[in-house]
């Protein structure tokens, strides 16, 4: 029994120590705090609890800094929410050109980045520089597909995500190109999310809509006509934990796999 125990614990301390040192940019510099904490006043608790405590890496908040050569050398991954207001007054509403050019980069040479780009009606994807991340690996950007309100998307069994997920979903733009990891729920399922990874294994996932990435399933809204609605979309988090952890490389050790491991060597012990 004493060895099945440390066999258990091995697995997962070899899990932790994997992520340990692994940096996550959350890039929010383009919009103010509160739009993002309007959407989920939990959001960036979230999100400290899932890359610290159950991905057992690093997360840092970038709300003011260029993401420029040196501050992406320091980054793992990196993961930019679309801005959500067309009106909002930051240092720097758009993605710089410096800024376009330093990400572009950091994926050729073997950078991992998740960009969420919102809605046009929200935000001026000419002017923020969506396509001037996407287009260089074969990905596209394009007009806001018509609104589903809350019918919800699917992830895709992928080598990123090994089930499927109910994720958040209310409208987006369309995304072209790359392999699909995500489709809105309905008849034409249009995609949401796709990535492409490079052979050096530089990696750009893209999505057309935020919603995934502020995790709103499960969040209670107050609409403007003064009636509530409970986004659809549980498995946002644990979606995008099971994301960052692909592009982590992190080996997953599942507690149905830890309980085969137990049961194989408990049957062998009495045999």
């Amino acid at each position: 029994m004493r060895k099945i125990v440390s066999i258990t614990l091995l697995a997962l301390l070899a899990h932790t120590i994997y992520a340990q040192k692994k940096t996550i940019l959350l890039d929010v510099s383009h919009e103010i705090d509160t739009a993002y904490t309007y959407a989920n006043p939990k959001m960036f608790e979230q999100y400290e609890d899932m890359v610290e405590n159950k991905i057992g890496a690093n997360i840092i908040v970038n709300k003011d800094n260029n993401l420029d050569e040196s501050l992406l050398a320091e980054t793992d991954v990196l993961i930019i929410l679309s801005p959500l207001k067309k009106d909002r007054n930051t240092p720097k509403n758009n993605l710089t050109h410096i800024e376009r050019e330093a990400i572009v980069n950091y994926i050729r040479n073997g950078g991992k980045a998740i960009i969420f780009m919102d809605e046009e009606h929200r935000v001026d994807m000419e002017s923020f520089g969506g396509n001037d991340i996407v287009k260089p690996f074969g990905m596209e950007y394009g007009p806001d597909l018509p609104m589903k309100p809350d019918i919800g998307a699917t992830s895709l069994v992928t080598e990123a995500i090994k089930k499927e997920y109910e994720l958040s979903y209310s409208g987006s733009r369309s995304l072209t190109g790359g392999t699909p990891l995500s489709v809105r729920n309905g008849d034409d399922k249009p995609i949401h999310g796709a990535y492409v990874k490079l052979e050096n294994g530089g990696t750009i996932v893209a999505f057309g809509e935020t919603m995934t990435g502020l995790f709103m399933g499960g969040v209670e809204m107050i609409l403007p006509n003064g009636m509530s609605i409970i986004w659809r979309g549980k498995d946002d988090k644990i979606f995008m934990k099971e994301l960052i952890e692909w592009l982590l490389n992190i080996p997953l050790v599942s507690t149905s796999e830890q309980i085969s491991w137990n049961y194989k060597l408990i049957f062998l012990n009495h045999a």
